[in-house]
């Protein structure tokens, strides 16, 4: 096997930190511990950003902001922070830092944002990635089997075949096999299924809903995937996770799905811990506080150029260790904050969090995929991908059945069902979960 050991020699400040990281949560914290950690970390990182960073040098005496908070929840007072403020103050937020070395998000819903990016921010990145790694017992570099996209972001030509080089020889450094996420045909599900049963592979990580395809392929078609004694998680990233894909991911692979929350401007910042719906916030790295209406704010805490400050990450999440609105631990991630589903009822229009209906769905045989199109708040379409052809009849009958479980009071005439083909992406190459 080769693991950590025998990589020895390699990321040594990254092992490092790793090490220094797991033994601080292997340690019997108290709540009042952990919130004097966070505050010094906050403390030490603000006095930074007002003595280096002259967009926070503005933002202090735009708002008359302290030199430092006393408990996390102090930062309520604070101004939220968002990607719209911030491209439209891109020349104080680039102050002393280049364009070049950035952090950058998809911007599938609108322009990407951009934030500066230190030489060595990756230690701290990596360090997060693998702790909630390590609470699964797995070591960097042992073998993983990725189902991911981004192939994309290469380009054309002479300067993309070098990225893609590049890319499939740090691969092999740190014993990564990349699977196509874009690609779910049925050949090339039966490649997936045959690349992860070949490697044996300690994690298997990647987009939710490609992770759910390949289950769903695998227990259609009854496939053997061998040993996979060797498998201690299902990581599932970037999307959603309903309860029926963490069920149908966990029948299937005979591991624990584990979810992990991020963002491409903070980096990991929670991870599934003892089991799928325990995510445990990095609190070391980010104070997450959670508002009355379940929205999100981020602060991070590692040595940053420009650290984000209650920033808006733009989702609302369930919380379930939370004090004053900080949050130590998490759920479920319920999506972005302006994603509902609108349909009629007796009484007139049912606001639904998207997931409910995910989750009847997705609990049909052969449906693997769920995106919806509000056309108005009395008529919703759902498109839906299935292995075979669906009776879309019994599909809606199924569907209002479910639904009236909650809502006795739907009309089920304002939802219309369609079957596709293949789901919309993202720019980033996500699954869609709404289409125009």
């Amino acid at each position: 096997m080769r693991g950590l050991t025998e990589h020895g020699w390699l990321f040594a400040e990254r092992r490092r930190r790793l090490e220094r990281k797991v033994a601080l949560y292997d340690k019997p914290l108290s709540r009042a511990e952990i919130e004097r950690i966070q505050v010094e970390r906050f403390n030490k990182m603000w006095a930074y950003c007002l003595t280096r960073v002259p967009f926070y040098r503005s933002w202090r005496k735009e708002h008359g902001l302290p030199s430092g908070i006393s408990r996390p929840s102090d930062l309520r007072h604070f101004p939220t922070l968002d990607k719209e403020l911030l491209i439209s103050r891109s020349a104080e937020v680039f102050a002393g830092g280049s364009t070049k070395q950035a952090y950058s998000t998809g911007g599938s819903t609108g322009q990407p944002t951009k934030f500066p990016r230190g030489r060595d921010e990756s230690t701290d990145r990596w360090a997060n990635n693998y702790l909630g790694r390590a609470w699964r017992g797995v070591q960097p570099f042992e073998p993983q089997v990725l189902l991911w996209g981004h192939s994309h972001l290469f380009g054309d030509g002479l300067a993309s075949r070098i990225a893609r080089l590049r890319r499939g020889v740090a691969d092999r450094l740190v014993n990564i096999t990349r699977l196509n996420a874009y690609d779910l045909s049925e050949p090339a599900l039966r490649g997936h299924y045959e690349a992860i049963r070949s490697r044996q592979p300690v994690l298997l990580v990647g987009y939710t809903s490609a992770i759910f395809k390949v289950a769903r392929y695998i227990e259609r078609n009854t496939l053997d995937l061998g040993d996979m004694s060797r498998l201690r998680a299902v990581i599932l990233t970037a999307e959603t996770a309903s309860d029926a894909d963490i069920a149908l991911i966990e029948r299937v692979f005979g591991a624990t799905a584990v979810i992990e929350y991020g963002a491409a401007e903070t980096g990991l910042v929670a991870m599934s811990r003892e089991q799928a719906r325990s995510i445990q916030v990095i609190w070391d790295s980010f104070i997450c506080l959670v508002a009355d209406d379940a929205s999100l704010t981020v602060t991070t805490l590692d040595d940053r150029l420009f650290p984000l400050v209650n920033y808006a990450i733009g989702d609302q999440v369930e919380a379930t260790d939370i004090v004053d609105g900080n949050a130590l631990e998490l759920r479920s991630i319920l999506g972005r904050r302006q994603e509902i589903v609108q349909v009629g009822s007796a009484r007139g229009t049912l606001d639904l969090s998207p997931i409910l209906p995910v989750h009847i769905l997705k609990t049909l045989p052969g449906i693997v995929g769920v995106q919806f199109r509000q056309e108005r708040p009395d008529a919703l379409h759902i498109y839906v991908q299935a292995d075979h052809e669906l009776d879309l009849e019994a599909v809606s009958l199924y569907f209002a059945r479910e639904l009236r479980k909650d809502h006795p009071d739907l009309r089920a005439e304002s939802v219309t069902f369609h079957q596709v083909a293949d789901q919309v992406r993202t720019r980033a190459g996500k699954h869609a979960l709404f289409v125009s």
